[in-house]
């Protein structure tokens, strides 16, 4: 009996009075810094890139509104593109593939459209396939979340000089609606310089 009411004022001071989260990365650590990019500031680097057209033997295309998506843990590349020849003009929606990582020697966030084809067709005439991805070979590369510094100096009372390097010892990605998550864990490293 004693060991039933023992469990049930615990289960019970669980929920009246829950610990505090702590969101864990790879490598089990405490996040201490983190950056989210909101695909805003992606989609205005996209529509900064000038007009993306081409013109091929018996048509020309053009993108318009090439964008990021980013919804329930994934990015979505999306524009729409417009096909025209000297009769006929039609415009279709174009999705794509698009790979979010993080380096984390360089900490940097590379978001990658790694796939995006379209199939036209004007007027039951088939044109074929148009790989879009191919026109976007370069990742965009932004920075990662930023310590104070990589490394802090500071002398020691017998002249000597303590260095403490700072280092990302582990990191998460998280595609959060609207928007990238990189959380890193930072560790330290110290060694002492003789004067």
């Amino acid at each position: 009996m004693r060991k039933h009411t023992l469990i049930i004022i615990i289960l019970v001071s669980a929920f009246l009075f829950p610990q505090p989260s702590i969101d864990l990365v790879e490598g089990g650590d405490v996040e201490h810094i983190s950056l989210i990019i909101y695909e805003d500031l992606i989609n205005e680097f996209f529509s900064n890139m000038g007009k993306i057209k081409k013109k091929e033997k018996n048509y020309e295309w053009a993108l318009k509104n090439p964008r990021i998506s980013i919804k329930d843990k994934k990015a979505i590349f999306e524009a729409e593109i417009q096909v025209k020849n000297s009769l006929l003009s039609v415009t279709k929606d174009v999705l794509g593939k698009v790979d979010v990582s993080y380096d984390k020697e360089e900490n940097i966030i590379l978001v990658s459209v790694v796939e995006a084809d379209v199939i036209v067709d004007i007027a039951g005439y088939d044109i074929g396939k148009i790989d879009i991805g191919k026109h976007f070979k370069k990742s965009l590369k932004l920075n990662g979340p930023q310590a104070v510094s990589e490394y802090v100096e500071f002398p020691l009372p017998n002249g000597d000089i303590r260095k403490v390097d700072i280092e990302v010892k582990s990191y998460s990605l998280d595609l959060i609606d609207g928007a990238i998550k990189v959380s890193t864990s930072l560790g330290f490293k110290s060694e002492t310089v003789s004067q």
